[in-house]
Formats: C-alpha cells, sequence, structure tokens
C-alpha cells in the first residue's frame, strides 16, 4: 500500500521537475509581471494538454508494471524457497495469475483514464471554439521521454543529521515493456 503514494506522486513530481528544469536561466534580473496582452493560442492549449496527458499516462504505466513485476518477482522467489515441489508449483501458479489479473487491471484503469480524458478534451474544445484539433496521446514518445528523466532520491543522513540527495536514472524506477512471466 506504500508504492501506491509514491505510483502517484512520481508523475507529478516528474512532470514538475521536469518543467523547472527546462525553463531558461539568464544573467538579467527577474522582471516584474507584466500582464498579458495576447490570449494563449486554443489550439496549442490543446496540443500541450495532450503532451502532458501522454507523459503522465506513460509514467503511471511504467511505474504500476515496475510495481507489478516487483511484487510477481518477489513471490516466485518466495515459491523457489518452498521445499514441496507441489505447492511450489501451485504458489507460482497462483502469483503467474495474480500478475496477469494486475496488469489486465492496469490497462483497464488506463482505459478508462483515457476515455475520461478523451470526454474533458471534447469539452475544452467546444469551449474554446476549436473545432477539428485531432487528439493526439503520443505515449511511445512519452515512453522515451521518460527515460531521459532522472528522480531525486534523499540519501541517508550524513554525520551532521543533513539529508542530502542523490539523482536516480528513470529506469531504475520504470519498466517499459513487460517481461512475460517465468515458467
Amino acid at each position: 500500500m506504500k508504492n501506491k503514494g509514491l505510483a502517484l506522486g512520481l508523475p507529478l513530481a516528474m512532470l514538475v521537475c521536469t518543467s523547472s528544469f527546462s525553463m531558461e536561466f539568464t544573467d538579467q534580473a527577474a522582471t516584474q509581471a507584466v500582464a498579458q496582452t495576447k490570449p494563449a493560442d486554443p489550439i496549442s492549449e490543446l496540443r500541450n494538454q495532450d503532451s502532458a496527458f501522454s507523459l503522465l499516462i506513460e509514467a503511471f504505466r511504467q511505474i504500476q508494471g515496475r510495481i507489478i513485476q516487483n511484487d510477481y518477482e518477489a513471490r516466485i522467489k518466495a515459491a523457489n524457497a518452498l521445499s514441496d515441489l507441489k505447492t511450489r508449483r501451485y504458489v507460482a501458479q497462483l502469483a503467474k495469475e495474480e500478475r496477469y489479473l494486475r496488469v489486465e487491471k492496469l490497462y483497464h484503469q488506463i482505459g478508462n483514464l483515457n476515455l475520461t480524458y478523451d470526454r474533458t478534451r471534447r469539452d475544452d474544445a467546444r469551449v474554446l471554439a476549436v473545432a477539428d484539433v485531432p487528439m493526439h496521446i503520443d505515449t511511445s514518445h512519452a515512453a522515451k521521454t521518460l527515460m531521459d528523466f532522472v528522480f531525486v532520491a534523499p540519501t541517508a543522513p550524513d554525520k551532521d543529521g543533513e539529508i542530502k540527495t542523490t539523482t536516480v536514472p528513470a529506469k531504475n524506477y520504470l519498466l517499459d515493456k513487460m517481461p512475460d512471466p517465468a515458467d
């Protein structure tokens, strides 16, 4: 259960951190906020929403996939430690079935999220009075983008009690493709 908060918080943190890292820094002092005179382009806004949703849904899929796979591997390891062959096979089969059901549930949840986003996206297009802007959810591009991310993780406190951080490659937390279950 601890992993659910982590699984939902990490994609959001990655999106927030990415946007802050992508800002351009200059030598000039920060300027005062100026009233916006030109309204944002509604077509660009819809496309940006599509890109953000692609990243979010792909991060959710990959993190949940990693959690499912880690649980499966732990159950197989525990099953292999059993001395009775019949029980070992039974427990391994149960682990395989559980993994299958969890992956099925994950893709069902993703399907529901996609349907919800589709409906919301249509409503946004209607409100903005923009017609014929096709929805473009590109999870393959999002998957490649996610692999460029790094996680910022706390390390053990040092001798002064100060907690330092370290960066961890995204591939340590994300699972792009679910491997076939072991037989």
